[in-house]
């Protein structure tokens, strides 16, 4: 199909899906292109925090203890919380790209300037064009669904004509 055709197509299935969901009926199709989203959990990060906040509380008992010490403390644990159940590192694949949660955005990467893509058992690396740092998701650390991740990401490779190796054989 050409991109005009599918364009309409896309726009007619989400008018009519929105039709669909007001009267309370299951939509008619899904849009086999929308981008697939993999999440993790950040454990590392949360694990920090939290660990900052027992700490606070175990010498808590060598100090005097005012309010602001106990606000400090609680907000420890809840930035750890929020980081581990709320603020998730993803990798979104789309039809010709990939993005990732940045620091402060979300970061997009275009096919043409990925140069390979690694799965080995437990991981998947990316490795960019340049001086760009490689993206790297794991099972052990982030809690990825690398297989998963895995076979969306060849198909994207073969799509868009990048290298992918498979370590796991």
């Amino acid at each position: 199909m050409s991109r005009k055709w599918e364009r309409m197509v896309s726009k007619n299935a989400k008018k009519i899906n929105k039709d669909r969901s007001k009267r309370g009926i299951a939509p008619i199709s899904t849009d086999p292109d929308r981008a697939e989203v993999f999440k993790g959990r950040s454990i590392m990060l949360a694990l920090f925090f939290v660990l900052i906040s027992v700490f606070l509380l175990l010498t808590l008992t060598k100090t005097s203890g005012d309010t602001m010490y106990w606000y400090t403390t609680s907000a420890y644990m809840v930035v750890g919380l929020f980081v581990y159940f709320i603020r998730r590192p993803y990798l979104k694949v789309s039809k010709t790209s990939l993005s990732k949660r940045g620091f402060a955005r979300e970061l997009v990467l275009g096919a043409e300037s990925i140069n390979e893509i690694v799965y080995a058992p437990g991981q998947v690396v990316i490795h960019l064009k340049g001086k760009s740092p490689r993206w790297v998701y794991n099972r052990t650390l982030n809690r990825f669904d690398v297989a998963a991740m895995a076979g969306k990401l060849k198909k994207f490779a073969e799509q868009n004509q990048v290298a992918f190796v498979d370590k796991t054989v």
